[in-house]
């Protein structure tokens, strides 16, 4: 058995899949099973991939009936991971060549359940910026928690290694078409259901630009609802925690306020998402001024009210 399987979903990737795998084919821990998940994407990607999986017995394809999105696909690939451990990885992004090893020997000598680097972000004009993350408050459920309530944590599901079992052996909602916040919706449930996390300074991840991807576009009313169900997501499992739900209203409040700020409730779609989803209350006056400092609270209802019709 391979002692960490790493995860690719694949949709309309044929411009990058090549350098990406390449990334983990190179790594310098070799004892890895790579698990491509092909969601019925229409474009040449599972044509390399194939090509490139005849020359490497450790590439594995798993192709979906139908397309269903990253959530799903995900998940099949961890379901069916053989490994002690589980990364993933984008299609349109890559990975240094040492990230698994000092993932793994971090999570062998710590005994974690989650291991959490950093990541680089390659803009298309090659620019880059460090993406860190910090674990101020400690290493229980709660103190995470709050870390990725204050943005200090990135909920991304690349740059962590998991222990296999807190993947699979837990039943986790998944939503199918799910294009935004769907990193966010698995990963506050796994961390309801994790011990230990250990957060480490290397950077393991490259985040590459990809102007043609969901979160550079305008969104559409499938990713704002799949925004709701991250953040209905969220509010679920930090609700268990009475000393974060002033953490979590400053959070949601600020995320959804944000949308109407961008004009997307001008046809009530908003509204009628967060009515569906339980959010209203979130985007109350009340709510906002109690969960915001004055200042924060000024701005957050002048976007609400005197600038919603700003789009972009």
């Amino acid at each position: 058995m391979p002692l960490v399987s790493v995860v690719i979903p694949i949709y309309n990737v044929e411009k990058y899949i090549r350098r990406c795998l390449a990334s983990i084919q190179q790594q310098s821990l070799s004892d890895i099973e790579i698990l491509v998940v092909n969601d019925c994407s229409p474009d040449l990607s599972m044509s390399i991939v194939s090509e490139l999986a005849e020359n490497d017995q450790r590439i594995k394809i798993i192709n979906l009936e139908r397309n269903e999105g990253p959530m799903v696909a995900r998940e099949k690939g961890y379901m069916a991971a053989t490994g002690d451990y589980i990364t993933f990885c984008d299609g349109d992004d890559s990975m240094p060549s040492n990230a698994i090893e000092l993932l793994y020997a971090t999570a062998i000598e710590s005994k974690a359940d989650i291991v959490s680097g950093n990541m680089m972000y390659k803009s298309c004009t090659g620019s880059k910026s460090f993406w860190g993350n910090k674990l101020k408050y400690g290493n229980s459920k709660a103190d995470i928690l709050k870390s990725l309530l204050r943005h200090e944590l990135s909920h991304n599901l690349c740059s962590k290694l998991f222990k296999a079992a807190l993947l699979q052996k837990h039943k986790y909602k998944t939503f199918k078409n799910a294009t935004n916040g769907e990193d966010a919706c698995l990963f506050y449930q796994v961390v309801r259901n994790m011990n230990k996390m250990i957060q480490i300074q290397d950077v393991v991840y490259y985040y590459m630009q990809n102007i043609a991807s969901s979160s550079q576009k305008r969104r559409s009313n499938n990713a704002l609802e799949s925004l709701c169900i991250a953040n209905a997501t969220i509010v679920d499992v930090v609700s268990e925690y009475q000393e974060l739900r002033k953490e979590l209203a400053t959070n949601v409040s600020t995320t959804l306020v944000s949308l109407i700020y961008r004009g997307y409730n001008k046809d009530g779609t908003l509204s009628r998402l967060f009515s569906k989803y339980g959010l209203e209350d979130y985007c109350s006056n009340i709510t906002i001024i109690k969960s915001q400092s004055t200042q924060d609270a000024l701005k957050l209802l002048l976007k609400k009210y005197v600038l919603r019709t700003q789009v972009g």
